[in-house]
């Protein structure tokens, strides 16, 4: 047994094993216990949950005995002879008032749960009531729009309940509610909250600790076991507005209040709408089987310690050939200074140890030398190998793997660097890193290659070569390049090939030829593979500024059509794209600076003006197609054509007006003639009548006539307030011989006839005069 305990505190594996067991035994011990545990607190959940169902139940049905009460006595009284003479009495009898408190009296001594009864007559402010309360005005607020309302409140008379506020569940009933008069009498029946709450505590005499309460669809308290908490609204509980929700005639469900769960259990009153409601913590509900689950507890550790004792036998059992292995093993390995032994951990150490150490050594002296490669192929690329920081010794061996004799690069450049903006980090870094792979794997092929990633969107191959010509298949190499990396991620990429040196220490140049070469995919479009042999021509070619082009281009922005427009910039881009990259794009932004020197005068907002003219030039210095620069110029151009469209309306508009304002004072001046017309009008202002009917309408939004007819049914009605003249006076005098067509035209216009418009008009007169005269 004490070698047992021995290996149990020293050897890990052994521990691992007995852990394991014990576990295993102590978590099938849990569930079963856990599982009776509950089954057991869950069935007396359950037996307290139905009887609170049938004490609320009880709580209820009384209440419901209280409302019959009151719909007995609101009936009652209804239908009494000497109670409806004195809701409708007009003046006060003080002996039929005392000869009504007898009569309520004796009904309320009938009832004794009834706090009071009471009778309000409106015509005369007569109130008679069982207990001398006051009338509350607040009751005679209510809106009747039914025959019996419900209202909680407290009220305080002196002298009555010790000066302290009586709580009071009122009943008023409405006689007269459907006639809806402010006169109309009133009864209610007062039941103090009390009575609720002695039912309460009468039938929850076993659960006195239960929070037990009454309240209204409105989430407010009726009664509660709690005096203090009458009339409070607990709408904004969560569990109240659970219970509002589900609108059942009784129902139950668990919940957490502050932070402690509780069940909840409800009953809903069918004839008063009311909900009584228990709210029990859970520790009190199942406090009763504490005694139950410590010998529950006890059980389970005996059983607990019994389990260790068969996990210790069985884990000897199973160690015995692990042990045998780790006796042979052990004085092989290096003394541990730990107190625990991992069996696993010195057998794993003992055979991989020499394997890890030499994969380990092997690692680093691969990546050094790649690191250290690649930083001389940069030194030669830079032409700057003198500033190498690295053995010599190092320096030499790289030197012998560079045979060449031959040497040259291929510069591949991503086209499109604005969506590569568009992608994260990483994202970019594994592009560049997928080409690089490819590349050197396709490239391989045609001569040892390096790949190096010199920018964001240049990688450079290093390839030697034993001869002084380009390899037959280099291009359709590139070609399957490009064809990877369009094909699988999505990206285009562009190469420049290099002109072939001799010797390590020329590649520099083989670098710059490439740089200079890949330029040129501005001009001959993504995923170009270029070389000296296809640009040549654009260094042989001379170049003038084509003048001409320009001058027409201008022409065209002034007056020609967009196409036109669009189409002589292609031309333009076309010619200059034979020169050099350089030359081409300085031509461009030439054109681009005369178009906007010789329409400077066309921006109202100089500023804006000119910062769209550095934009365009922005873009086209950045640009990396020639289709780029064409759509940079033309939406240069069409703005410029727009500023012109702009320029043009405003003077059109400026001369229009100044057109309408002379028709119209000729209008004023004239609406007198009968004889006056579009026709008269027209040659006065020296247009054509259509031209001008056309321009006046959408100026004016009305047709000349309608205007004519406007100015004077406007002048008749001043006249109309103004003079005696009669009507068809007055329609001469404006031009209108026709009075029943003026007739027509003025009761159109304003509604009334001209008669009846100057007969209302004075009587406002009279009826404003009077007013004066009042007031004074």
């Amino acid at each position: 047994m004490r070698r047992i305990l021995g290996r149990l505190i020293r050897y890990k594996s052994f521990q691992k094993l007995a852990i394991s067991y014990f576990l295993l035994v102590l978590l099938t011990l849990s569930v079963l216990s856990t599982v009776l545990f509950s089954l057991f607190s869950n069935s007396a959940v359950k037996e307290i949950d139905r009887n609170s169902k049938i004490m609320l139940a009880q709580i209820s049905y009384a209440s419901d005995v209280v409302y019959n009460q009151v719909m007995t006595i609101g009936n009652a009284l209804i239908t009494e002879p000497q109670m409806i003479s004195f809701l409708n009495a007009a003046q006060e009898d003080k002996t039929q008032n005392y000869s009504v408190f007898r009569q309520l009296a004796q009904i309320k001594n009938a009832y004794p749960s009834l706090y009071s009864i009471g009778l309000y007559r409106p015509s005369t402010g007569t109130n008679v009531d069982t207990s001398g309360l006051p009338f509350d005005k607040s009751l005679y607020g209510i809106s009747a729009k039914q025959y019996m309302e419900f209202y909680p409140r407290e009220l305080t008379a002196s002298g009555i309940n010790n000066n302290q506020p009586v709580k009071l569940l009122t009943f008023l009933l409405f006689p007269d509610y459907s006639l809806r008069s402010s006169a109309n009498p009133l009864i209610y029946i007062n039941v103090e909250e009390n009575t609720i709450l002695n039912t309460i505590n009468k039938i929850d005499k076993g659960n006195s600790m239960n929070n037990v309460f009454v309240m209204n669809q409105e989430g407010r308290v009726l009664s509660h076991t709690d005096s203090n908490l009458f009339m409070k609204d607990l709408s904004a509980q969560r569990y109240i507005q659970q219970i509002l929700l589900e609108n059942k005639p009784e129902h139950s469900f668990q919940t957490t209040i502050e932070n402690e769960r509780h069940l909840v259990t409800y009953v809903k009153s069918a004839s008063m709408n009311w909900y009584f409601v228990s709210v029990t913590p859970y520790k009190k509900m199942i406090s009763n089987i504490r005694e139950l689950r410590t010998v529950t507890l006890i059980t389970a550790a005996g059983l607990v310690l019994a389990g260790f004792l068969l996990s210790i036998l069985l884990t000897r059992n199973m160690y015995k050939p692990m042990s045998s292995l780790f006796d042979l093993v052990k004085p092989r390995s290096a003394p541990s200074s730990s107190p625990v032994i991992d069996e696993y951990q010195v057998l794993t150490e003992m055979f991989l140890s020499l394997e890890e150490n030499e994969r380990s050594m092997q690692f680093v002296i691969n990546r050094s030398a790649r690191t250290l490669r690649e930083h001389y192929l940069q030194a030669l690329l830079k032409g700057s190998t003198r500033n190498m920081d690295a053995p010599e010794e190092i320096i030499a061996m790289i030197d012998k793997q560079l045979t060449g004799p031959y040497f040259y690069t291929v510069v591949f450049k991503m086209d499109d660097m604005s969506g590569m903006a568009d992608r994260s980090g990483t994202e970019q870094s594994l592009l560049r890193f997928a080409l690089c792979n490819i590349a050197k794997e396709i490239l391989e092929h045609y001569g040892a290659s390096d790949i190096l990633i010199t920018e964001e969107n240049e990688s450079v191959a290093v390839i030697q070569s034993s001869s002084g010509e380009l390899p037959a298949g280099l291009k359709d190499a590139l070609r399957s390049v490009q064809h990877f990396m369009s094909r699988y991620f999505k990206l285009t990429v562009s190469a420049g090939i290099g002109d072939r040196f001799s010797g390590r220490r020329n590649i520099q140049y083989s670098y710059s030829s490439a740089l200079q070469y890949v330029k040129y995919r501005m001009i001959y479009g993504k995923e170009s593979i270029l070389d000296q042999g296809e640009i040549r021509s654009h260094f042989m070619t001379v170049l003038n500024y084509p003048t001409a082009a320009e001058k027409k281009l201008t022409e065209l922005i002034q007056s020609g059509k967009p196409e036109d427009i669009q189409e002589q910039v292609e031309h333009f881009v076309r010619h200059v794209s034979a020169a050099t990259c350089n030359q081409a794009v300085t031509y461009c932004l030439q054109l681009l600076l005369s178009q906007y020197k010789h329409f400077e005068y066309l921006g109202t907002n100089e500023a804006s003006f000119f910062n769209k003219y550095l934009d365009a030039a922005a873009a086209i210095e950045a640009a990396e197609s020639l289709e780029e620069i064409t759509g940079i110029i033309q939406e240069f151009c069409f703005g410029i054509r727009s500023l012109i469209r702009e320029k043009s309306q405003w003077l059109n508009a400026q001369k229009h007006n100044s057109v309408i304002e002379t028709v119209q004072a000729y209008v004023h001046d004239h609406y007198a003639e009968a004889n006056l017309s579009l026709e008269t009008v027209s040659q006065f202002a020296g247009l054509s009548s259509s031209y001008l009917g056309k321009l006046f309408k959408s100026t004016m939004g009305m047709s000349f006539s309608e205007y004519l007819s406007h100015t004077r049914l406007e002048k008749a009605r001043d006249l109309l307030l103004t003079t005696e003249e009669t009507a068809f006076r007055i329609s001469e005098s404006v031009g209108m011989y026709n009075v029943s067509y003026f007739t027509t035209l003025f009761k159109k216009k304003y509604g009334v006839t001209p008669s009846m418009y100057r007969e209302q008009a004075a009587l406002k007169r009279i009826i404003g005069s009077e007013r004066d005269l009042s007031g004074e």
